[in-house]
């Protein structure tokens, strides 16, 4: 799991009865990072200082939540908590200012709209994180679903999973990943469809569904975001393209992808423990397959 990277540590905060929740990524280390978007609508916070021709080198965490734009204000939480411990980029005799970047999804159509991942809940999930990670309906995976399109009456649960993919030197690149998508998840390795429109038991493709329809009517429903972290000391540039390999990965399990009605992103994180000579085509491979393993894995937990 991405908690088997040194220095990372992953908490949640769960709301069971309303489906929503939120999932803080920290470290007391400052993460090299930066970040691919792919999908049409997605709903950030501090995105524009992980591009890599911006000056900060560094962040302290990442945040992603459920309750839709109104989920971004649980980034104050993981702040708050970053702040009373120190951590953050240091300025001078000013105190540290933690830098978090933040994405949500969309899971508001399957609870109570009225509660929603605040700076309360960010800072209880920044709190909570540990090395003991629990995958499924946890977190921001607790309100997610896939395969939307016939509408939520017939969608499966989606759910937050991880992968890690381990080189011979020691190198990991481990994949975080909250699965809530307007498309239908297919295993990779196997071709099998696991979850999606649910139509009198029969998991239906959702490519084939768009195709047939009678309208290009989509729903706003929706959104897969994840991290993909390596221990690898690689530049801002390289996480760049990690996070690139990532949401190829989300391609091959998510079918489709990044459509106008996702807004599907993946932050790329290094921890810099580690000299490697494994390229950056290798971390990028890597990345591809921790994804995708850790989207199907998702899958698996949540719909036990």
């Amino acid at each position: 799991m991405i908690t088997d990277i040194k220095d990372i540590l992953v908490g949640h905060w769960t709301d069971l009865d309303n489906k929503t929740g939120c999932t803080a990524l920290i470290s007391r280390n400052p993460l090299v990072a930066s970040c691919d978007i792919r999908g049409g609508a997605p709903g950030t916070r501090d995105i524009a200082l992980l591009d890599p021709m911006a000056t900060a080198q560094s962040i302290n965490g990442i945040l992603l939540s459920g309750g839709s734009a109104f989920g971004l204000n649980a980034t104050g939480g993981v702040v708050k908590f970053l702040e009373e411990e120190k951590i953050g980029l240091k300025f001078g005799n000013y105190h540290p200012i933690p830098l978090v970047p933040s994405a949500v999804i969309f899971d508001l159509s399957v609870g109570s709209s009225e509660i929603k991942p605040g700076l309360t809940e960010g800072y209880i999930a920044a709190k909570n994180a540990t090395k003991k990670l629990i995958l499924g309906n946890v977190g921001v995976g607790t309100g997610c679903t896939v395969g939307k399109i016939l509408g939520i009456n017939y969608a499966m649960k989606g759910g937050i999973g991880s992968h890690t993919i381990v080189f011979n030197d020691g190198v990991m690149v481990s994949s975080l990943v909250a699965v809530n998508s307007l498309g239908s998840i297919y295993d990779p390795d196997t071709s099998e469809i696991l979850a999606g429109p649910n139509k009198k038991g029969k998991i239906l493709d959702t490519i084939d569904l768009l195709l047939k329809s009678t309208t290009t009517k989509t729903r706003l429903e929706n959104t897969t975001i994840g991290i993909v972290a390596t221990n690898a000391s690689i530049s801002k540039l390289d996480c760049k393209k990690l996070s690139m390999g990532a949401n190829d990965g989300l391609a091959m399990a998510v079918r489709p992808s990044h459509t106008s009605s996702d807004g599907d992103l993946f932050f790329g994180i290094s921890t810099s423990e580690k000299q490697t000579k494994v390229s950056i085509d290798q971390l990028y491979a890597a990345s591809v397959r921790s994804t995708y393993k850790a989207i199907v894995n998702a899958i698996k937990i949540s719909n036990k």
